[in-house]
């Protein structure tokens, strides 16, 4: 967390204003020594334009960077979003894929964005022009994380 709030050039004064908290909470909850919730997550993710579930995977990835490195493109946001829209799709059926078929899925999937990478200089190029990379958490419909189901 203090990695992203430093990407975006913040400080935890101006973090703990934007979440509504004393400073000292703050500055325990970015130590790792606070209150950990999904609440505070999502509230961390808004006040810095981070991407919420990278910032839950981070730890299991056992990569900070990766939190960071999804901070602007909100990778996980958009991949557990279009994941909500596919269980809404298809619900209890999704108990029949096997496996093998989801791995080479998301192999392929992967690999077709890892291509897109492929001429860094090129990609850097185009991202600069015209900040096609970066999409502020705002701009997302969360609405796969805040709508009730439909019964």
């Amino acid at each position: 967390m203090r990695g992203i709030r430093r990407k975006r050039g913040l400080t935890a004064a101006e973090v703990a204003r934007r979440m509504d908290m004393a400073l000292r909470t703050y500055q325990l909850f970015e130590a790792g020594n606070g209150e950990l919730s999904v609440r505070r997550i999502m509230a961390f993710a808004d006040a810095t334009d981070a991407d919420p579930l990278a910032l839950m995977m981070a730890p299991l990835l056992g990569s900070a960077e990766f939190a960071i490195d999804c901070a602007d493109t909100k990778l996980m946001t958009i991949l557990g979003m279009n994941l909500q829209d596919f269980y809404d799709r298809h619900g209890g059926d999704i108990n029949y894929l096997d496996a093998p078929q989801i791995i080479t899925t998301f192999e392929s999937v992967f690999r077709s964005l890892g291509g897109k990478l492929g001429d860094h200089e090129a990609f850097m190029r185009k991202w600069l022009e015209g900040r096609t990379g970066a999409i502020g958490l705002g701009r997302l419909s969360l609405r796969g994380f805040a709508r009730r189901r439909r019964g």
